[in-house]
């Protein structure tokens, strides 16, 4: 079956994947840049890592046919939904093991998300130049939203964060100028039922990823912390019955299971007993 590039991908998704190839043909050509990619691919065959991938792709896919059942959702959608789950989800993935590293950064990594979003709705869903423009557009902006993070890095470069955001808030703005002239004077063909799913299903289903997002980085960072009760036994049943009399008394309380394992040591897991007394001791103690 044949079919025009046109009709799968618009210009926007062609241009930006144009530049991904001519980018990871250079950078392929770069010694130290294959043994990293080697090494991601190597980290990425990782069972934890592949299991949490299958997982996420069947929590995608069970929601996927609930919003098909209900009609929301429908073939036509496949491909903006194979395009969210590489570029948007599983981007979040990857950062859900910092979300509890710092007050206020679970709220900070949902505005993050949504500006993610906010990107992939502009390659996916928002009206597109010709190709020619586009090639122009994504490298000129890619290389704008680069300037803007890392000019917020220090202080001393406040000057050109101040410039490249008039810069791209001012490209913001003539994008939203033009789109709304475009659907004012094109409103039948803007006005369609996929054009508004286009738009629509990356929302939703951005939504219903939170809480698997959520819920992992929750795991992740319980497994991280009670990876440090393997330090104080090699005894596997011990290892068991510390991390689960640990979670019964700590609960959410990430931060005081940190503590105590700080606060326990080796003598602390040599028991039963001498688990139980290390947790309420800790309590006891108010450390």
């Amino acid at each position: 079956m044949f079919f025009n590039m046109d009709q799968l991908f618009n210009n926007r998704e062609i241009a930006v994947s144009i530049w991904i190839l001519i980018f990871f043909s250079w950078a392929f050509t770069k010694k130290e840049v294959r043994s990293t990619g080697k090494a991601v691919v190597f980290a990425f065959c990782n069972p934890k890592i592949l299991s949490i991938f299958i997982l996420m792709g069947a929590y995608t896919y069970f929601f996927v046919d609930l919003l098909n059942g209900i009609g929301v959702w429908d073939i036509d959608q496949l491909k903006n939904t194979i395009l969210w789950f590489v570029f948007v989800a599983s981007v979040e993935l990857f950062k859900a093991n910092t979300i509890h590293d710092e007050d206020g950064y679970f709220r900070d990594s949902i505005k993050g998300h949504f500006k993610l979003l906010a990107i992939f709705e502009f390659i996916v869903a928002f009206h597109c130049f010709s190709l020619i423009a586009e090639l122009i557009i994504v490298p000129v902006t890619s290389i704008l939203v680069m300037v803007l993070a890392y000019s917020e890095l220090k202080e001393e470069y406040k000057p050109v964060e101040r410039v490249v955001n008039f810069i791209l808030s001012a490209f913001g703005v003539l994008l939203l100028i033009y789109g709304a002239y475009f659907i004012g004077t094109n409103f039948g063909d803007f006005a369609k039922y996929q054009t508004l799913m286009d738009f629509v299903i990356p929302i939703i289903l951005s939504i219903i990823l939170l809480p698997f997002i959520y819920f992992i980085s929750i795991f992740m960072l319980y497994e991280r912390i009670l990876l440090r009760v393997n330090i104080y036994t090699d005894n596997k049943f011990y290892r068991l019955y510390a991390k689960a009399k640990a979670l019964m008394h700590f609960n959410r309380d990430h931060k005081a299971l940190d503590s105590w394992l700080a606060y326990a040591c080796a003598s602390d897991f040599t028991s039963r007993k001498s688990i139980n007394e290390s947790i309420s001791g800790y309590h006891k103690g108010d450390q």
